[in-house]
């Protein structure tokens, strides 16, 4: 085959004359221009080492500073799992890591990720040999251990700095570059530095890898290299990139399909090809086909090659690979809801059930099917409802749904966000339809985790600055995805650290955006609606309140940490409110509204939580059984248990007058069997409420950040799909 010279994409290219104008007229400097400036020709002085400008400098001191201090904090179990990723890789030959489960925490992320982990244990026994011991380091966290592996999140996270530098080095030059040149923008140098500063130093981010442990920041550098790639015409690049990301986590296969359309249209088949152009697709198609391939053979390889050793075979080792990928025993939601459509749905279903159990009235006004199922679970018992951690959930009056179910709602959504690509395969196109899947998968996907927002919330960070209606809708999805995150950090401790860093960055971010874009006039509607949005953020006030401090003080068993996250919830989030809205001087209507809905939410859910034993650890645990895991040590997990549905009978109420447990005692039992029976009754009564009680909050959040994802991808789906390009 020919060398295949790489032109580039019609839908983005830039006149190298206008390129010149543009840098002249903004003064941006591009990787070789500007490095010397003034009529001596002396070298700018905002230019340091190594290229970097000094604000850069800065950032990302700043960023290294803010991280490294959060090395004491509070890890989850998943501090554990990569630890345990460490010793596997260092101590077993390739060909056992996939079989290995001396631990609970086995690996099952693709090979690239286990050599990613491989790297990292190579410098730990000089720092503590018990990090890769597989036997001995078995739940080892002392410090020099935690030292290190919070220093290993860090370092990879240049990975993303890097990319986010790269992507802001040409911000003025992506008003051509994203298909939309004759259109103000107001991405200029300035703005592209603030949006790649937010990413950096987001909360999302700090909560999930910095404080929680994972190693989000650096894989989400992946991918923002092979956005910049497309950017930047480098259709190869962006293949291999892609193609890599998805060798080293699984779930990016969720935006595969956006990366698949624009190559095709911007490379294999730009606009304008005509017929005679019909071989030198082919070529450029099996080009891309085989450089898409690469990083999958050079991930699957060595694990089939040192296969040929193992008891199993090559193909035993990658069926046992494939195996730990993709488990296909999960329910539809995570123990901790994610805020999606799933997690209205089931709250949905439990106010449902509540209301057909206390008022009966309400069958007339539900479909026939609806009453059907609540009669049937009914008499039953419920028995089939939700409980435990890792069971099916089952739901009594709504539809089950089905992995088929979320598959053809997901698969949906992708197609329509397809045919607008296929039609306008600009960069700008191209990295909507990014953030519009990640959203969809989230939203409809089976069995979704929290952590997952920042799937949709990452890319649409970069557009954030093309108009207001982007603005607006980056700034619901950010505050309901920020806060949607705050249950995985549940130690009082770190209570003030994720509220006040979320609203600092907030304040900066949202504050400085918000002045750098034009709001034009709105009609009555989209005032009407803007009020709307403006009473729902107001609303995050009142319920990090009720959540940080009202709920503690009333349920809690001990009440400890009040003062701290009330100073932290209430007068800092107040300030948030009140810099980010616009409405910041009229008096907020939220708060009865929001205190009617929580007495409706407990009312609703009151007495429906009952705390069930969780199931005995497994010898394998995947990454989704190890978020149950450590739900079920948070908050020793709080589910729906069967009693929730139990046909009304008399019953003997607790002090709180919440919740009310069947009296079973016979006839003739002694009175201190009676009594004996109803202490235990009363006991069972308590440890029921407050199991409702601690959970109630968790639904809380769930819920209310649900309402406002949904919100912000229908308009971000409408902004897309009505744009001219």
């Amino acid at each position: 085959m020919s060398a295949v010279r790489i032109p580039r994409s019609p839908s983005v290219a830039v006149d190298p004359s206008a390129r010149s104008t543009l840098a002249a007229n903004t003064g941006i400097k591009g990787p070789v221009e500007g490095k010397t400036s003034g009529k001596d020709g002396r070298k700018d002085e905002a230019t340091t080492i190594l290229g970097l400008l000094r604000l850069e400098w800065e950032l990302l001191t700043l960023s290294t500073a803010v991280k490294l201090l959060l090395f004491p904090t509070y890890h989850s179990t998943d501090f554990e799992v990569h630890r345990n990723w460490l010793a596997i890789t260092r101590t077993l030959p390739i060909r056992d890591w996939y079989f290995e489960a001396t631990s609970q925490w086995t690996l099952d992320y693709p090979p690239f990720f286990a050599y990613f982990s491989w790297i990292l244990a190579q410098p730990a026994p000089l720092v503590d040999p018990l990090i890769v011991s597989l036997h001995e380091g078995l739940e080892y966290a002392a410090w020099p251990c935690k030292a290190y592996m919070r220093a290993t999140v860090v370092v990879t996270e240049l990975m993303l700095a890097a990319a986010l530098l790269a992507h802001a080095r040409l911000g003025a030059q992506r008003t051509m570059k994203m298909g939309y040149a004759d259109d103000v923008s107001t991405a200029g140098a300035s703005t592209s530095q603030l949006l790649a500063a937010s990413l950096l130093m987001h909360p999302g981010l700090i909560i999930i890898d910095h404080i929680h442990f994972q190693y989000n920041g650096f894989l989400f550098g992946v991918l923002a290299w092979s956005l910049w790639a497309a950017r930047e015409d480098k259709p190869l690049w962006c293949a291999f990139l892609f193609s890599s990301l998805l060798n080293l986590k699984h779930i990016y296969v969720y935006v595969a399909p956006p990366f698949l359309i624009f190559l095709l249209r911007s490379y294999v088949l730009p606009v304008g090809s005509r017929a005679s152009d019909l071989g030198r697709s082919v070529e450029r198609l099996i080009t891309v086909g085989v450089v898409t391939l690469i990083p999958f053979a050079l991930s699957l390889a060595p694990l089939a090659i040192d296969g040929l050793r193992h008891e199993a075979g090559s193909l035993g080792v990658l069926s046992q690979m494939v195996q730990r990928l993709f488990p296909f025993s999960r329910g539809l939601i995570h123990a901790y809801w994610a805020p999606n459509a799933w997690a209205l749905w089931t709250f949905a279903d439990r106010v449902l059930v509540k209301l057909l159990r206390r008022i009966p009235a309400v069958r007339a006004f539900l479909p026939a099917s609806f009453v059907a199922r609540y009669d049937a679970a009914a008499s039953t018992g419920f028995a089939s409802a939700s409980r435990g951690l890792v069971e099916n959930i089952s739901f009594g009056v709504l539809p089950e749904i089905s992995p088929s179910t979320c598959f053809v709602l997901t698969l949906t959504c992708m197609s329509v966000y397809m045919v607008k690509l296929w039609q306008a395969p600009t960069y700008r196109s191209f990295l909507a339809s990014v953030s519009l899947c990640g959203f969809a998968s989230f939203l409809f996907g089976w069995h979704v985790h929290e952590k997952a927002i920042m799937l949709p919330l990452i890319p649409y960070t970069l557009l954030a600055a093309d108009d207001y209606a982007h603005f607006r809708t980056f700034v619901l999805l950010s505050t309901a995805g920020i806060v949607s995150l705050f249950p995985l950090i549940f130690t009082p401790e770190e209570g003030p650290i994720k509220i006040g860093y979320s609203i600092v960055w907030a304040l900066l971010v949202f504050g400085t955006l918000q002045k750098r874009v034009f709001r034009p006039v709105q009609s009555n509607v989209g005032i009407l609606v803007h009020r709307l949005e403006t009473l729902y953020l107001w609303g995050f006030v009142v319920l990090q309140a009720y959540v940080s401090v009202v709920h503690p003080m009333v349920f809690a068993k001990g009440g400890q940490n009040v003062v701290v996250h009330a100073t932290a919830a209430v007068e800092a989030a107040g300030n948030l409110t009140s810099s980010v809205l616009e409405s910041q001087h009229e008096p907020s209507p939220a708060v009865p509204a929001v205190a009617a809905a929580t007495a409706a939410i407990t009312e609703a859910v009151a007495g429906s939580m009952a705390q069930e034993a969780a199931p005995p650890t497994m010898a394998r645990s995947t990454a989704s059984e190890r978020e149950e895991s450590q739900a079920a040590s948070r908050n020793t997990e709080l589910s729906v248990s069967a009693a929730e549905f139990d046909a009304p009978q008399p019953a003997a109420t607790n002090a709180s007058g919440l919740l009310s447990v069947p009296v079973t005692g016979t006839a003739q039992v002694s009175a201190k069997e009676a009594e004996s029976r109803k202490q235990e009754q009363e006991t069972g009564a308590a440890s029921t409420s407050s199991s409702s009680m601690e959970f109630l909050p968790l639904m809380m959040v769930s819920v209310y950040c649900s309402v406002g994802v949904i919100w912000a991808w229908i308009r971000a789906s409408a902004l897309y799909v009505l744009s001219e390009s």
